[in-house]
């Protein structure tokens, strides 16, 4: 079983972790109990934009409760992408949870967890990168991200981790996503030289000696869609009119193909479509800058496979 995501744990589902969620689910082999029910062996995600500390929307309640005595009940809880954070420690400082020798047990069986990251899996081909890797992963691969990961920092970093997790084993290939939160947010802001960020990109995956594909940023949604504050930076949802930021994703496509890169991007006319009508069908509900999972590469862009018997029937 795969809980969401522990701050939403009572909820049937947290929508900025659902999608990451479908996909370790599918990478597993294991199902998603919304409801979470008790289960010998827990898988737990800790859900996007995690950033360390504990947030419960509407305050501890007793089905947050109930939900969390489920877990400890399980005989094996594996923390997924990152190590087990203390959560008993983070509840036992809330002023709304009154048994605080709970919270100890809470954290003493958390303790027990072990770490799982998709990279150790027996897959040949990994996708990492940012928030949006799982969207842009091809069926059968690992799948690595961490939420907040640009293009400007992994040039800054010298790549160091996109390369902790692509030195883990010999891979047959790389689906590298990063761009997007630059789009939104940086290279309009600052008057970036993204070319050359994108250079430094294509060099670092030529030195990888295996076959490596790169993400082209999503389409660029309508202005007046709201968006929580997890998508902001600066106070701001986004720099740049849609109208500019679509032209710098449509200049990055020609760029990526004037180097004659394996480009991996949503189908094409989701790029030429209303940007409030790609935003409702496209992206997640509730509102967040990600695609819906319904519309991922590995679900085949939410495009229905047919057979030729569905095409003479």
């Amino acid at each position: 079983m795969i809980v969401g995501s522990f701050t939403n744990i009572a909820k049937k589902k947290n929508s900025h972790s659902f999608g990451w969620a479908r996909t370790w689910s599918e990478n597993l082999g294991v199902e998603i109990d919304f409801n979470n029910q008790i289960h010998s062996k827990v898988y737990l995600l800790h859900g996007a934009n995690f950033g360390g500390s504990l947030n419960l929307f509407g305050g501890f309640n007793e089905e947050l409760e109930t939900s969390i005595n489920n877990l400890l009940q399980a005989d094996e809880i594996v923390s997924l992408d990152i190590d087990m954070p203390d959560y008993g420690g983070m509840l036992k400082k809330r002023k709304d949870v009154v048994d605080k020798a709970w919270c100890d047990r809470v954290t003493a069986k958390l303790s027990t967890a072990k770490t799982l990251v998709s990279s150790d899996l027996s897959f040949e081909w990994l996708a990492v990168g940012d928030s949006h890797t799982a969207a842009y992963s091809r069926p059968n691969s690992a799948v690595v991200k961490q939420d907040g990961t640009t293009l400007f920092n992994q040039v800054e970093s010298n790549f160091e981790y996109l390369r902790h997790h692509i030195n883990k084993k010999q891979w047959k290939g790389v689906t590298i996503s990063l761009g997007n939160i630059d789009v939104r947010h940086h290279f309009l802001r600052v008057n970036s030289d993204w070319k050359a960020m994108y250079d430094k990109l294509f060099e670092f995956g030529n030195s990888l000696g295996i076959e490596v594909e790169y993400s082209l940023p999503w389409p660029i949604e309508f202005e007046d869609r709201k968006l929580p504050k997890t998508g902001y930076y600066k106070d701001k949802p986004f720099w740049g009119s849609q109208a500019d930021r679509s032209e710098l994703v449509n200049d990055i496509y020609k760029y990526m193909s004037e180097r004659s890169v394996n480009i991996v991007k949503a189908p094409a006319d989701w790029y030429n479509t209303d940007p409030e009508q790609y935003a409702d069908e496209k992206m997640e509900k509730p509102k967040s800058v990600h695609l819906s999972p319904e519309v991922y590469r590995r679900k085949n862009w939410g495009i229905p496979e047919t057979t030729l018997e569905d095409f003479f029937q």
